[in-house]
């Protein structure tokens, strides 16, 4: 790679993308990108706000994430931190994943790709006992893709 484009350093502009609140999320909105229902594949990104965490939660199928802009924290669910990625890095992630994340100081802008392998279950909210408060499906994400209507 050419050493310019290498040193380039380049800031994500988000004020073309419609951010909407995601149902039991607080602390972040969300795009959803793309939804092919037949393949089991959801894309959507998420703006989380600085220094705040979001529900605990169980991606239940694995769910990969590349870090557009900011710092993402991984928390495990006692709320200690698990892990910290930087932007401009791609981490793929596991099946029924247990954690809480969120923004760092300057929050973080995450594009996530969720590889549901026929399933009908997407993701488990939990409460901060780790009991299921609901679960978003796939007929939840197809409502969302039908209402954003592009």
């Amino acid at each position: 790679m050419a050493t310019a484009l290498r040193d380039q350093s380049y800031s994500f502009d988000d004020r073309q993308i419609v951010w909407s609140p995601f149902p039991g999320i607080e602390n972040a909105a969300f795009s959803l990108c793309d939804y092919d229902e037949e393949r089991g594949i959801v894309d959507l990104i998420f703006k989380f706000e600085p220094d705040k965490k979001i529900a605990i939660h169980t991606h239940i199928w694995q769910t990969n994430m590349f870090i557009i802009e900011g710092e993402l924290r991984m928390y495990n669910t006692d709320g200690s931190v698990k892990e910290i990625r930087s932007a401009g890095k791609y981490y793929s992630g596991c099946e029924n994943d247990t954690h809480s994340e969120g923004g760092g100081p300057s929050g973080a802008i995450v594009f996530y790709t969720v590889r549901s392998n026929g399933g009908n279950e997407i993701f488990n909210l939990l409460d901060n006992d780790e009991n299921i408060i609901t679960t978003i499906t796939k007929a939840d994400i197809r409502a969302m893709w039908l209402e954003k209507g592009d």
